[in-house]
């Protein structure tokens, strides 16, 4: 009886710690977050897109080899990596691998790109990958150019049948550089002429800052800097067709040919086969602009001629990233230096060129110690979620974000919400939509040492690491009160409940027993008169720890509520 009472207990424990591997979350702490890849060597280069179920796909160049190869992972909604850990081969072909960009394939799986050196020269390369983390195409990828020179800086769009419109820089005919574009079908087969079809070969230049966006219709918009007028840099743009066909004038449509340079194009559709265009614009001759153009499926340039300021502040403004309003409109965001500080700044404008917000911009983030390099995703609700450098504690760069409404209003605590604060620099941060109002994020990380790793972050539609607030009842109490936390003792998860009598600004915060925060549970974040629940999953050693809530009545700010309880976590 004993040895049948112990082999059950056996079991029990296997299925409980089996059950433990299965439990997962979006790390609550900016000094911590969720690793996609730490292997040896270092990860750079990361790029992101939706896995369709509210989770990511995430790429980045890989050197656990000694070469530079190309590896991906999936992460779940809920913060669990999907796939091997370390992340799955997408490329381990001779030579380096380098520069991987990638689009959703629209079944859960993902297509990459990238700049591929087996060859002894760069060319462009494509794999398949999908939900499961299977790869699907050729072993080491499909060539999409082996053409002679350097094919380079890819960038993708998916076709909307599963498979990709991949645009890149292209030197075959030296010394000039053009601009090609090639279709890969969800089988892997190339669909237009053997190593792509030419959107600009005119002379001069065509950058590597090179922008696509899908057309609608399986085709896709191309855009890029353009040094056809020897003397400076304009903005060109062409559409392709489905079948391979140019559609617009031959080597492109200007978008802006203004004086000096116009360059770093961004770009996203304007939801009727055309396009909205920003850019970094010198036409003033002393510091860069922001200007933005709209164009239409025809080829018909939309607003005014050479494009619509955006921001023409004092000092630089640079490195425009857009995304759409989702109401037939775009969010801008950019660095500024109007201050002496680099800042953020967005501004939205209507689909007929109205601009919204205040005039050059409202200000995202302005504290000291500079912010640079923003990127932007939709919210769903006319507004976005802002992400970028940060370099406030002016020791290393970290990550924070901030979500600005449809009326220009900033949704967060001042000056951004902290996605990553961990030791050493982060960097490159890219983002995509949670689905919900959210934003998924990934960067390169150094809190490890020299060797930069990869890692990843959700950022809750309320400015929360992932956990989730909810109105409980209609019943308002009659003062401020912070519950017991329950189940306690908890394991994995569990649920406190804050009452407010009015509407307030709360915070709450959980800390080890040595006072150190583990945990920011509501960051600043303005809630209704109610009841509430937050629902917390806990990746926390067994011990025990306070939760502090702090309110301020945003009606009567001498209205205060501070109160602290323990809890107890059991492993």
């Amino acid at each position: 009886m004993k040895s049948i009472l112990y082999s059950l207990f056996v079991i029990a424990v296997i299925c409980f710690c089996n059950s433990q591997v299965l439990i997962a979350q979006w790390s609550t702490n900016p000094n911590v977050n969720n690793a996609i890849c730490t292997m040896a060597n270092g990860q750079s280069v990361p790029a992101i897109a939706s896995d369709g179920n509210g989770g990511a796909i995430i790429t980045w160049q890989d050197n656990r080899s000694g070469n530079s190869d190309i590896y991906a992972q999936r992460i779940s909604t809920d913060g669990l990596v999907q796939w091997n850990m370390g992340g799955v081969a997408i490329c381990t072909a001779t030579g380096n691998q380098s520069l991987p960009t990638i689009v959703s394939d629209g079944s859960g799986g993902a297509i990459i790109t990238w700049e591929d050196y087996r060859s002894g020269n760069l060319d462009i390369y494509a794999q398949r990958i999908n939900a499961d983390s299977i790869v699907q195409w050729t072993a080491d990828g499909v060539a999409l150019c082996t053409a002679t020179g350097n094919q380079s800086y890819p960038t993708i769009v998916s076709d909307g049948s599963g498979g990709a419109i991949i645009a890149w820089q292209d030197t075959r005919s030296v010394p000039e550089t053009g601009v090609y574009v090639q279709r890969i079908s969800a089988g892997g087969i190339v669909q237009w002429a053997e190593n792509g079809v030419a959107l600009c070969t005119v002379g001069g230049t065509q950058s590597h800052a090179t922008s696509i966006i899908s057309d609608g219709s399986g085709g896709a918009i191309v855009a890029w800097e353009d040094a056809r007028a020897q003397s400076n840099t304009d903005i060109y743009a062409q559409r392709i067709n489905a079948g391979g066909i140019v559609q617009w004038t031959a080597e492109g449509v200007a978008i802006c040919t203004a004086i000096n340079n116009q360059i770093y194009p961004s770009m996203v559709s304007d939801g009727s086969g055309g396009a909205f265009i920003t850019w970094q614009d010198l036409r003033n001759g002393s510091y860069y602009d922001i200007y933005a153009q709209r164009i239409n499926a025809d080829s018909t340039v939309h607003w005014t001629s050479n494009g619509v300021a955006i921001c023409t502040a004092m000092d630089n403004q640079s490195t425009p990233n857009i995304t759409r309003d989702g109401i037939g409109g775009a969010i801008i965001t950019w660095h500024d230096n109007r201050s002496g500080n680099m800042d953020i700044y967005a501004q939205r404008i209507n689909a007929d060129s109205t601009v919204r917000w205040t005039a050059d911009g409202a200000a995202v983030c302005t504290v000291a110690g500079g912010q640079a390099y923003p990127v932007a995703v939709s919210d769903g609700s006319g507004g976005a979620v802002i992400l970028w450098w940060d370099y406030r504690d002016e020791v290393n760069y970290n990550i924070y974000a901030q979500r600005i409404g449809d009326g220009g209003t900033i949704q967060w605590p001042v000056d951004g919400v902290a996605i990553c604060t961990a030791t050493g620099h982060q960097s490159n941060p890219l983002i995509v939509s949670d689905g919900s109002g959210g934003a998924i994020a990934t960067w390169e990380d150094q809190r490890s040492g020299s060797n930069s790793d990869i890692y990843a972050q959700r950022i809750y539609s309320t400015g929360n690491l992932y956990t989730s607030v909810k109105d409980i009842s209609g019943i308002v109490p009659h003062e401020f009160t912070l519950g017991q936390n329950y189940p306690n003792p908890f394991n994995p998860s569990t649920t406190i409940e804050i009452g407010l009598p009015v509407r307030s600004q709360v915070t709450l915060r959980v800390y080890n027993m040595l006072g150190q925060e583990v945990a920011l549970l509501i960051n600043g974040r303005e809630l209704p008169a109610g009841s509430q629940h937050v629902s917390w999953i806990v990746d926390l050693s067994s011990g025990v720890y306070m939760y502090r809530m702090e309110a301020v009545s945003l009606n009567n700010p001498a209205r205060r509520f501070v109160e602290a309880k323990k809890m107890l976590l059991v492993k």
